[in-house]
């Protein structure tokens, strides 16, 4: 009898053993919950882009004006309740929802409402701006804006005017014929007033 009780107490052991390993198995394969990413902010509605082109003090860099305000973060600051800008420089934007390339030399990504484009050829250059999400999707809001670098090349020369290259105005040349004029009315009435006219 005794040996049956030890044997009973052996198996309720090995149960009880058996059953407190697949709890803790159980426990520890359960994930523990994870926070929810933040949701990236919705491109904006009824936003204005407008984009002042270069000036001579900084021929290569444009201004950029959003009407209301937005927040505008370089992506790299990791917001995703920010928005960031595109610099298309002589290229067609991406369309909106789709995602603006990342290695296009073209298409600058930027947190800055002033931008310098960088070197620049001579000539006529267009920059769009394209608002984008914090995922670098474009959005409907976007703006542009065109100028020339430098000496437009081809541009034509204005045609010359007045004396075909005689210095002064047509007043100046009145008065070199007056001049001769009165010159040649000296020599005649010089002429005409000798000692034998008189008598």
């Amino acid at each position: 009898m005794l040996r049956r009780f030890a044997s009973l107490l052996l198996v309720l052991a090995l149960a009880t053993s058996a059953g407190l390993a697949s709890v803790a198995t159980a426990s520890a394969q359960t994930p523990s919950p994870t926070p929810a990413a933040p949701a990236q902010a919705a491109c904006p509605t009824g936003v204005n882009v407008a984009v002042a082109p270069p000036t001579a003090a900084a021929p290569t860099t444009v201004s950029v004006t959003l009407t209301p305000p937005q927040t505008v973060k370089a992506a790299s600051a990791g917001d995703p309740q920010s928005l960031h800008l595109h610099y298309f420089i002589d290229s067609i934007p991406t369309a909106a929802g789709a995602v603006v390339p990342s290695n296009d030399p073209s298409i600058i990504h930027s947190g800055s409402l002033t931008q310098d484009l960088g070197a620049l050829t001579s000539g006529t250059h267009t920059v769009t701006v394209v608002v984008g999400q914090f995922n670098h999707a474009a959005c409907e809001a976007r703006g542009s804006a065109t100028f020339i670098v430098g000496a437009a090349a081809g541009a034509p020369t204005a045609p010359k005017s007045g004396n075909a290259g005689l210095a002064g105005s047509s007043g100046s040349a009145l008065v070199v014929v007056l001049l001769v004029a009165v010159a040649v009315a000296v020599v005649v009435a010089a002429r005409l007033w000798t000692p034998k006219n008189r008598g």
